[in-house]
């Protein structure tokens, strides 16, 4: 029997570790569950102790799976360091990079990206379109880098870089607005509401918001574009929620429509870039600091002319906020 475990063995042991079963580890790598147990079963004869605690639910490690959980997390991603320098020196220095980015961020900061990024890949493909898609290709690993509003805090063993903070505002026809006294409470009660779908992380966000003020939304319509929202809303079907960096994009939807603050601005969003740890080098905090760069000096100063109380609320992040 072989003495030496393979560093593929190693990962699949190191996703056990950070996984609730054996079959959600399976999910994570891609694999059945039956090559996992086939796996576990192997290292543990390799290693003559039992690894994980029996019928445990969460999945629980002995003491010794706990150090090898240890050695294989260093030696995964030593070998994944290892392998990202000898793929850039191959190329030059430089590295293909495939990006995901969604569609709110892409359609006012795409063209920026690629041109400050271009310089130090090899290849660059950006690839949009809505968030849950974008996060199997990432966990799939047809993507690099993946610029998202969706944490998919399911997924631990991904390294995170906060970008910016994206405000949640009421958009309401001027006919509704009271001259901006009308209230999220009076509103739900009065107007009907234009409405992200409930699949989408907006849509589900706005859910969020609905519960946190304790109002009964009369949804009238249910859409995923931000444009086709903004139209609805401006010719008067009802008021909706969205944020400062769906609608700079497209100023004259606004005209007729009424700009309010919502709970004061302590809703936001936060986009975030996802990567797979330790796989390419300095690269990810670069394109995280151009993401930054980008909405701090080109995004907010488009924003703040439509709505200049915005300002405050707006901003580039380097750490989420404690929830």
């Amino acid at each position: 029997m072989k003495n030496n475990i393979e560093i593929g063995a190693l990962k699949i042991f190191a996703a056990i570790s950070e996984a609730d079963t054996l079959t959600q580890a399976a999910e994570r790598l891609g694999i059945t569950q039956s090559a996992v147990s086939q796996t576990l079963k192997q290292i543990e004869l390799q290693t003559e102790t039992q690894l994980v605690v029996t019928r445990s639910r969460p999945i629980k490690l002995t003491p010794s799976g706990q150090v090898l959980k240890d050695y294989a997390q260093q030696i995964v991603n030593d070998t994944q360091r290892m392998l990202a320098d000898v793929r850039m020196l191959s190329k030059g220095g430089l590295l293909p990079l495939n990006v995901g980015m969604i569609d709110s961020f892409c359609d006012v900061a795409g063209l920026a990206f690629m041109q400050q990024v271009q310089p130090f890949t090899s290849k660059l493909t950006l690839r949009t379109g809505l968030g849950s898609p974008l996060s199997q290709d990432l966990l799939h690993r047809d993507l690099d880098l993946l610029i998202t509003s969706d944490p998919i805090d399911e997924h631990p063993e991904l390294q995170r870089f906060p970008i910016l903070r994206d405000p949640f505002v009421m958009i309401v026809p001027e006919k509704f607005a009271q001259d901006g006294a009308a209230t999220p409470a009076w509103l739900a009660k009065n107007v009907p509401f234009v409405r992200y779908t409930r699949g989408s992380r907006l849509g589900t966000l706005t859910d969020l918001i609905a519960r946190r003020l304790m109002i009964n939304l009369n949804i009238a319509y249910e859409l995923d574009s931000t444009q086709t929202l903004l139209r609805f809303v401006q010719s008067g079907q009802g008021w909706a929620i969205t944020t400062g960096l769906c609608m700079v994009r497209y100023p004259e939807l606004l005209e007729g429509v009424r700009v309010m603050q919502l709970a004061n601005g302590a809703n936001a969003r936060h986009l975030t870039m996802l990567c797979r740890p330790n796989e390419l080098g300095d690269v990810p905090d670069k394109v995280a600091a151009i993401c930054r760069s980008i909405y701090d000096d080109e995004i907010i100063p488009q924003l703040i002319q439509i709505v200049p109380w915005l300002e405050q609320q707006a901003y580039a992040i380097e750490e989420m906020p404690a929830i």
